[in-house]
């Protein structure tokens, strides 16, 4: 992705989440060690599922993630 796409997708995720949504995700990335991937597929949750909000996108995430160490772990 180029350094236009990369700010268009900026500019898009700005206008679909509120401030508080984009400073929650923030948090979470700094806070509790979250990564950039996490954090992408996070925002790939809420906008393919209509009405989710980051909270329940992060446990989807989450819980995702449990399951695939789970499986490796076998």
């Amino acid at each position: 992705m180029n350094c236009i796409q990369l700010s268009q997708q900026a500019g898009l995720i700005a206008n679909t989440f509120s401030k508080l949504d984009l400073a929650k995700l923030v948090v979470a990335l700094k806070g509790s060690g979250e990564s950039l991937q996490n954090a992408v597929e996070v925002i790939d949750t809420v906008d393919a599922r209509q009405g989710y909000t980051l909270d329940q996108a992060w446990d989807e995430v989450r819980t995702g993630e449990s399951r695939a160490m789970a499986v490796n772990d076998d």
